[in-house]
């Protein structure tokens, strides 16, 4: 039995029937030189490899009367065929064709009596490629766990994880699970006080700097409400968006920045053309949490969570790509140092979720109602993709993911670098944007946009 930890707790725990908090990992496999993938290979590699991966066996149990955090069982040789489902496209369907296909999955919120996850096997699609469309729950993997997934269970990947157990871990019952309960929350409420003053030094220490003139963070509620600043709906709509990985990285290496400062500044520019083509151009620069990894090479077998967020500008108020570049670059940087206080402290005070869900989340969302802004407008997250795979000797020609949206947050925009290319997975609400598609137009010119005035700025 594994305990979830705080961050782990919250996709558990906040979910809802319109609050989806499974996140989507799409592997397009190509013919190559064996011939198409098969529905039937792909349940023997479902049997002989993914039933080893740990977190594709653990089932959620929650704690009676909420009491603690939920916990996970370990499934063991349960019966895989339930997590596979077939669809085939079709003739003559494209990208769009396929993109909707996504969009219906990530409607569709996983079942709890069972491990948390499920494989959609595309057939159909041009070339005689096939796309596996994982859709995992965030409580048993992040971005950089979704990426180890992926390595380990394609061609050449290791599998460190011993055979599946021959029996299914027993499930505590109830009154196991609430002396456990109790037994846990006596330790966490222990290490109360050192969590305090942890927290008093990082506020001492974050004071410090700004009076030494660091740069400002993004304050929660600084910026407009939008069209998709509004709790979720059911039904999600998904676009890709692949540009060639070149283009972002000249632009990074043009002016000296990072790919993710790029990516960042290039999601804005996005965003503003959309909000202007609607006549919505807003009065407030719009901000986004910007997830970040914890892990450290000894944890990238633990999968579940090791994350925490940043707070920065989009630059939407800025038209100027490079001026745009600037702003976004300050305001990661002001978050950056920001961080380096005290890390952990973010995903250390989840785990105690009865006071952080119920006084900080009920709080924000005062405040949300209160003000009318949300506390942030978008999640905006970039992720170094997977090394080159294979499966059964065929190559994987494109990898692409698409994170959750929650609260508020009405649009997420998650990038993996994979080979050539740099995917960008958007999401939202059909209700909130149905013509998400239009974002496939806004970010490539605003990528042109940025080429010519990088380019101008030089002359």
């Amino acid at each position: 039995m594994r305990q979830l930890s705080g961050v782990d707790s919250l996709h558990v725990l906040e979910e809802t029937s319109t609050q989806h908090m499974h996140t989507i990992k799409i592997a397009v496999v190509d013919p190559g030189d064996s011939g198409p993938l098969t529905i039937d290979e792909v349940r023997r590699w479902a049997r002989e490899t993914l039933l080893r991966i740990p977190p594709l066996r653990w089932q959620v149990h929650k704690i009676p009367l909420g009491l603690g955090r939920p916990v996970f069982v370990d499934a063991g040789p349960f019966d895989i065929d339930r997590h596979i489902v077939t669809h085939r496209l079709a003739a003559g369907a494209g990208p769009e064709d396929f993109d909707e296909v996504v969009s219906r999955i990530a409607s569709v919120k996983l079942p709890r009596d069972r491990p948390l996850w499920e494989l959609t096997v595309v057939e159909g699609l041009p070339d005689g490629r096939v796309g596996l469309v994982f859709k995992l729950h965030h409580a048993i993997m992040d971005g950089q766990a979704s990426v180890r997934f992926l390595e380990v269970a394609f061609d050449g990947g290791e599998l460190p994880y011993g055979p599946v157990p021959a029996a299914p871990e027993p499930v505590p019952s109830r009154a196991g699970l609430v002396s456990f309960a109790v037994r846990q929350q006596a330790k966490l409420w222990a290490e109360l006080p050192k969590v305090t003053a942890r927290t008093v030094r990082s506020i001492r220490d974050n004071r410090s700097r700004k009076k030494a003139g660091a740069p400002p963070v993004v304050n929660p509620l600084s910026g407009p409400s939008t069209r998709f600043n509004r709790w979720p709906l059911a039904e999600r709509v998904y676009v890709d968006v692949t540009v060639p990985f070149a283009d972002i990285k000249s632009l990074k290496d043009a002016t000296g920045t990072t790919i993710n400062e790029v990516f960042v500044t290039l999601c804005g520019g996005a965003i503003r053309r959309y909000l202007a083509a609607h006549g919505e151009t807003p009065d407030r620069c719009l901000n986004c949490a910007h997830p970040i990894s914890l892990r450290r090479e000894d944890q990238r077998d633990d999968f579940g969570n090791r994350t925490s967020y940043w707070y920065v500008s989009l630059g939407t108020d800025i038209a100027d790509p490079v001026e745009r570049l600037a702003a976004v670059k300050q305001s990661l940087d002001a978050a950056r140092e920001w961080a380096k206080g005290d890390q952990e402290l973010f995903a250390v005070w989840q785990d105690y979720y009865l006071l952080f869900g119920v006084m900080t989340l009920k709080t924000l969302s005062l405040a949300e109602r209160l003000s009318g802004r949300p506390a942030f407008n978008a999640v905006v997250s970039n992720v170094r993709g997977p090394r080159p795979l294979t499966l059964g000797g065929r190559p994987v020609v494109a990898v692409r993911s698409m994170g959750p949206i929650t609260r508020v947050l009405g649009l997420n925009m998650t990038a993996w670098s994979y080979g050539d290319n740099f995917s960008i997975g958007l999401q939202s609400c059909r209700e909130f944007l149905p013509d998400l598609r239009e974002f496939d137009t806004h970010l490539r010119d605003e990528l042109d946009a940025f080429h010519k005035a990088v380019a101008d700025r030089d002359q």
